[in-house]
């Protein structure tokens, strides 16, 4: 595993580089005007995608260009018959995530590839994706078209199964009547995470849908009341409201490990 891990980092490092302001002005010269907004100030962040061939094979370049003082942005160069294209994609984000503010890793990666399908729809592929399949997971199905266009798959990420994987599908344990529990949920439309105090963790993600049904439950642990204070002030800095935090995936991981002990 570690030798996969460090060949996937010497990976990385090849494809992945910081955008300086004068390549950012470069690009911007045959962009569509995304980063122009950013540039003048009309937007405060843009994510791009620019498709090549080379040599017969896709390349996907991808950025992400922010300007909240100075104008700054990093690229990966990916082939999209690249066998680690999925995870080097994955880092790309989770690099994004810890190294700008409110970049969610799981938003950028489905953004990423959302604007990829609609190049390759463009240039004649017909596209498929992870999410549309996930109905036929363990069937037996074939996937067949009456176009002579080439088909491809986009792989996207659904953010509540890829967070309760994170923390061992912990959301599942069985709940002790008369014990307490610290509970993790997440709202998939703003991306911030509850830290909240509960004696049946389920019970409240149902109330709490009721009015907001895109909150879900993605992890829990036997703890106090005082356990809860003490993650609150831990992660003051990143409150938003409430009980609610903005934690990016370095923080979740950290997170995961505190509970464990």
């Amino acid at each position: 595993m570690k030798a996969e891990s460090s060949l996937l980092d010497k990976k990385f490092l090849e494809v992945c580089f910081t955008l300086t302001e004068d390549d950012i002005l470069l690009f911007d010269q045959k962009d569509n005007g995304q980063i122009n907004n950013v540039i003048t100030g009309l937007a405060t962040k843009c994510y791009g995608v620019c498709l090549n061939t080379i040599e017969g094979k896709y390349e996907a370049q991808m950025f992400y260009i922010e300007r909240p003082n100075t104008l700054k942005g990093d690229i990966i160069n990916l082939m999209l018959d690249e066998p680690d294209y999925y995870n080097l994609l994955l880092k790309f984000c989770f690099m994004l995530s810890v190294s700008y503010e409110k970049v969610d890793a799981i938003d950028a990666f489905n953004t990423f590839q959302t604007r990829l399908r609609t190049f390759l729809e463009k240039v004649g592929f017909i596209t498929i994706t992870s999410l549309d399949l996930k109905p036929f997971e363990r069937k037996s199905t074939v996937i067949m078209s009456s176009s002579m266009k080439p088909m491809k798959r986009v792989d996207f990420i659904d953010k509540v199964d890829f967070y309760r994987n994170i923390f061992d599908d912990s959301y599942l344990k069985t709940i002790v009547v008369g014990k307490e529990y610290v509970y993790l949920m997440v709202n998939t439309e703003t991306s911030y995470f509850k830290l909240g105090f509960s004696k049946d963790p389920r019970y409240r993600e149902k109330t709490l849908q009721s009015q907001e049904p895109v909150v879900h439950l993605i992890a829990f642990w036997e703890a106090n009341l005082q356990s809860e204070k003490e993650l609150h002030r831990k992660y003051k800095a990143k409150r938003e409201r409430g009980e609610w935090f903005w934690l990016n995936f370095e923080e979740l991981l950290k997170l995961n490990e505190l509970m464990k002990k």
